[in-house]
């Protein structure tokens, strides 16, 4: 996948905490409170007593620091799984607003255009799972916000038309392919992304596009009829049942060819509407 986004610029603020560990060794224990992660050598425990006797019991006073040591060593890996829980909930949505975007980028790059919408709908679906309620014109108006930002300031108006087709060409490109392909232009696209139609003079150029991709077609439908009548002469069958289609050749080859001509175009102007 392209990659283009400056992704740098939505870079996750990792969650900080005083208590957040990455490592048990490097715990800085404070001498001030024992039983919440202090050093055990730092305050003593009061000394348990041996009964009426004088003095005290040295293992009971040592299990007692290993409790409070093992206390404290308990306590600093629960605050590790909480802050780490508490960063993938913060900055995990804004993850997926990047991996959207970037989605979004390559597809427009390897102009994909009958696969923008899609794309462009899934980011924006990510945008407002990252920041909640909204309505649909104030969220998408932060996606293409966004989308500047993490581009380099090139707004998503601005991709789809310098890696598209132009109107003509993809009009034409449609009306070859039979409206298979090449379905949406990137004036589609464009009106798609901001609420607005497509422009009258674009429309025109792409249905120009369609007709002279239409007698492309034709053409070729044309030359295929013309020169399967030309080998069949050549064959020596002019004599015969099939010598006699082969002389109407030209006026079947124009039939066939204003024939596909009229189903490119409008399967064309199908796909496209």
């Amino acid at each position: 996948m392209i990659n283009a986004m400056n992704i740098g610029a939505f870079s996750p603020r990792l969650y900080s905490d005083p208590y957040m560990f990455d490592d048990i060794d490097l715990m800085s224990y404070s001498t001030s409170a024992p039983l919440l992660g202090g050093s055990i050598f730092g305050a003593m425990p009061p000394m348990p007593m041996m009964g009426l006797g004088m003095g005290y019991d040295p293992q009971q006073y040592y299990d007692y620091m290993r409790q409070n040591q093992q206390f404290s060593v308990d306590y600093n890996i629960d605050q590790q799984k909480l802050n780490r829980n508490a960063d993938m909930k913060v900055n995990a949505s804004m993850e997926g607003v990047k991996g959207a975007a970037t989605a979004l980028k390559d597809k427009i790059m390897k102009n994909e255009q009958d696969q923008i919408k899609e794309a462009y709908d899934k980011y924006v679906n990510a945008v407002a799972a990252a920041y909640g309620d909204g309505n649909p014109q104030e969220i998408q108006a932060r996606a293409k916000s966004l989308y500047a930002q993490m581009n380099g300031g090139v707004t998503l108006t601005q991709d789809l038309r310098e890696y598209g087709h132009g109107s003509f060409t993809q009009g034409m490109l449609n009306s070859i392919t039979l409206g298979t392909y090449y379905r949406n232009s990137a004036e589609d696209n464009v009106a798609y992304t901001t609420n607005s139609p497509v422009a009258t003079g674009e429309k025109a150029s792409q249905n120009v596009g369609r007709i002279a991709g239409a007698g492309v077609v034709g053409t070729a439908a044309y030359g295929a009829v013309k020169g399967v009548g030309a080998l069949a002469a050549k064959a020596g069958t002019a004599g015969g049942t099939l010598g006699k289609v082969v002389a109407k050749a030209g006026p079947i080859g124009l039939c066939v060819a204003a024939g596909v001509a009229l189903l490119s175009f409008l399967t064309g102007s199908k796909a496209s509407s």
